[in-house]
């Protein structure tokens, strides 16, 4: 829109420190993020996160400004407004080794963050349950349904509620050497020059899975196995360029 500026700044929608992917990405733009707690009904998809840019100029409306963007549209909204000119490849190839993120991946994060019960206790129940309510029925309540939302994600499409957590971790593990084979020797995902999405998703798993911080169990925690002994080193690597570039 002519005469219209837009500044770096957004803010991000999210309900407590969750996407770390969206977050990742936005810095990678170079935009200044604001992270507002948030909830589902704030978002205009009925899902969390969402973005709301801030916008400058003498042509801007005030629906040009409070206009949101949900998760899904952040890339298409950046490369529309020539924030960036980089979209992610358009080929079979990459939807591919996305769904390694989006399906082998997550689903062992999902069993390693909600239905290991030392990993639960030490990272999830503190991260959502503890800060949100002081009310000891309250958390019991919202502790179940975390654990329970988690096996329905699990199961779904399933006659059991059992899950074969060897194939569950073998598959995870087989998608994170798919990964490091993608990335060889390059700095970024399929020989970019510049960070991407798909760099900014992987970090997402790589780096909380990598950070002591976060209190993982280790007998619990078979995730991030391959990445702390040195099996995926790249991918380790890779993750300290995306964290220097992002958040120091």
């Amino acid at each position: 829109m002519a005469g219209t500026k837009f500044p770096s700044l957004v803010s991000l929608m999210l309900h407590r420190d969750d996407s770390r992917d969206d977050q990742t990405y936005l810095k990678l733009l170079g935009l200044d993020l604001v992270t507002v707690p948030s909830n589902n009904h704030a978002s205009p998809t009925g899902a969390l996160p969402f973005i709301i840019p801030a916008l400058s100029g003498t042509d801007s409306t005030i629906l040009d400004i409070v206009r949101p963007v949900p998760s899904h549209k952040i890339q298409e909204w950046a490369t529309k407004n020539r924030i960036t000119s980089r979209t992610e490849p358009d080929s079979m190839r990459f939807e591919a080794y996305l769904s390694l993120l989006d399906h082998r991946i997550r689903s062992a994060w999902l069993h390693t963050l909600y239905l290991s019960g030392p990993n639960f206790d030490a990272v999830a129940r503190p991260l959502y349950v503890t800060p949100t309510t002081s009310s000891p029925p309250a958390r019991l309540a919202l502790a179940h349904n975390l654990k329970s939302a988690a096996l329905e994600e699990l199961t779904k499409g399933s006659t059991s509620s059992v899950i074969d957590l060897n194939a569950l971790y073998r598959e995870s593990d087989n998608a994170f050497a798919a990964l490091s084979e993608l990335l060889g020797d390059d700095a970024w995902f399929f020989g970019e020059a510049e960070p991407g999405l798909f760099d900014a998703g992987v970090f997402a798993y790589t780096h909380l899975l990598c950070d002591k911080d976060m209190g993982w169990k280790e007998d619990e925690e078979r995730l991030g196995r391959g990445l702390r002994e040195g099996k995926y080193k790249n991918l380790v690597e890779h993750e300290k360029r995306i964290f220097e570039k992002c958040y120091q």
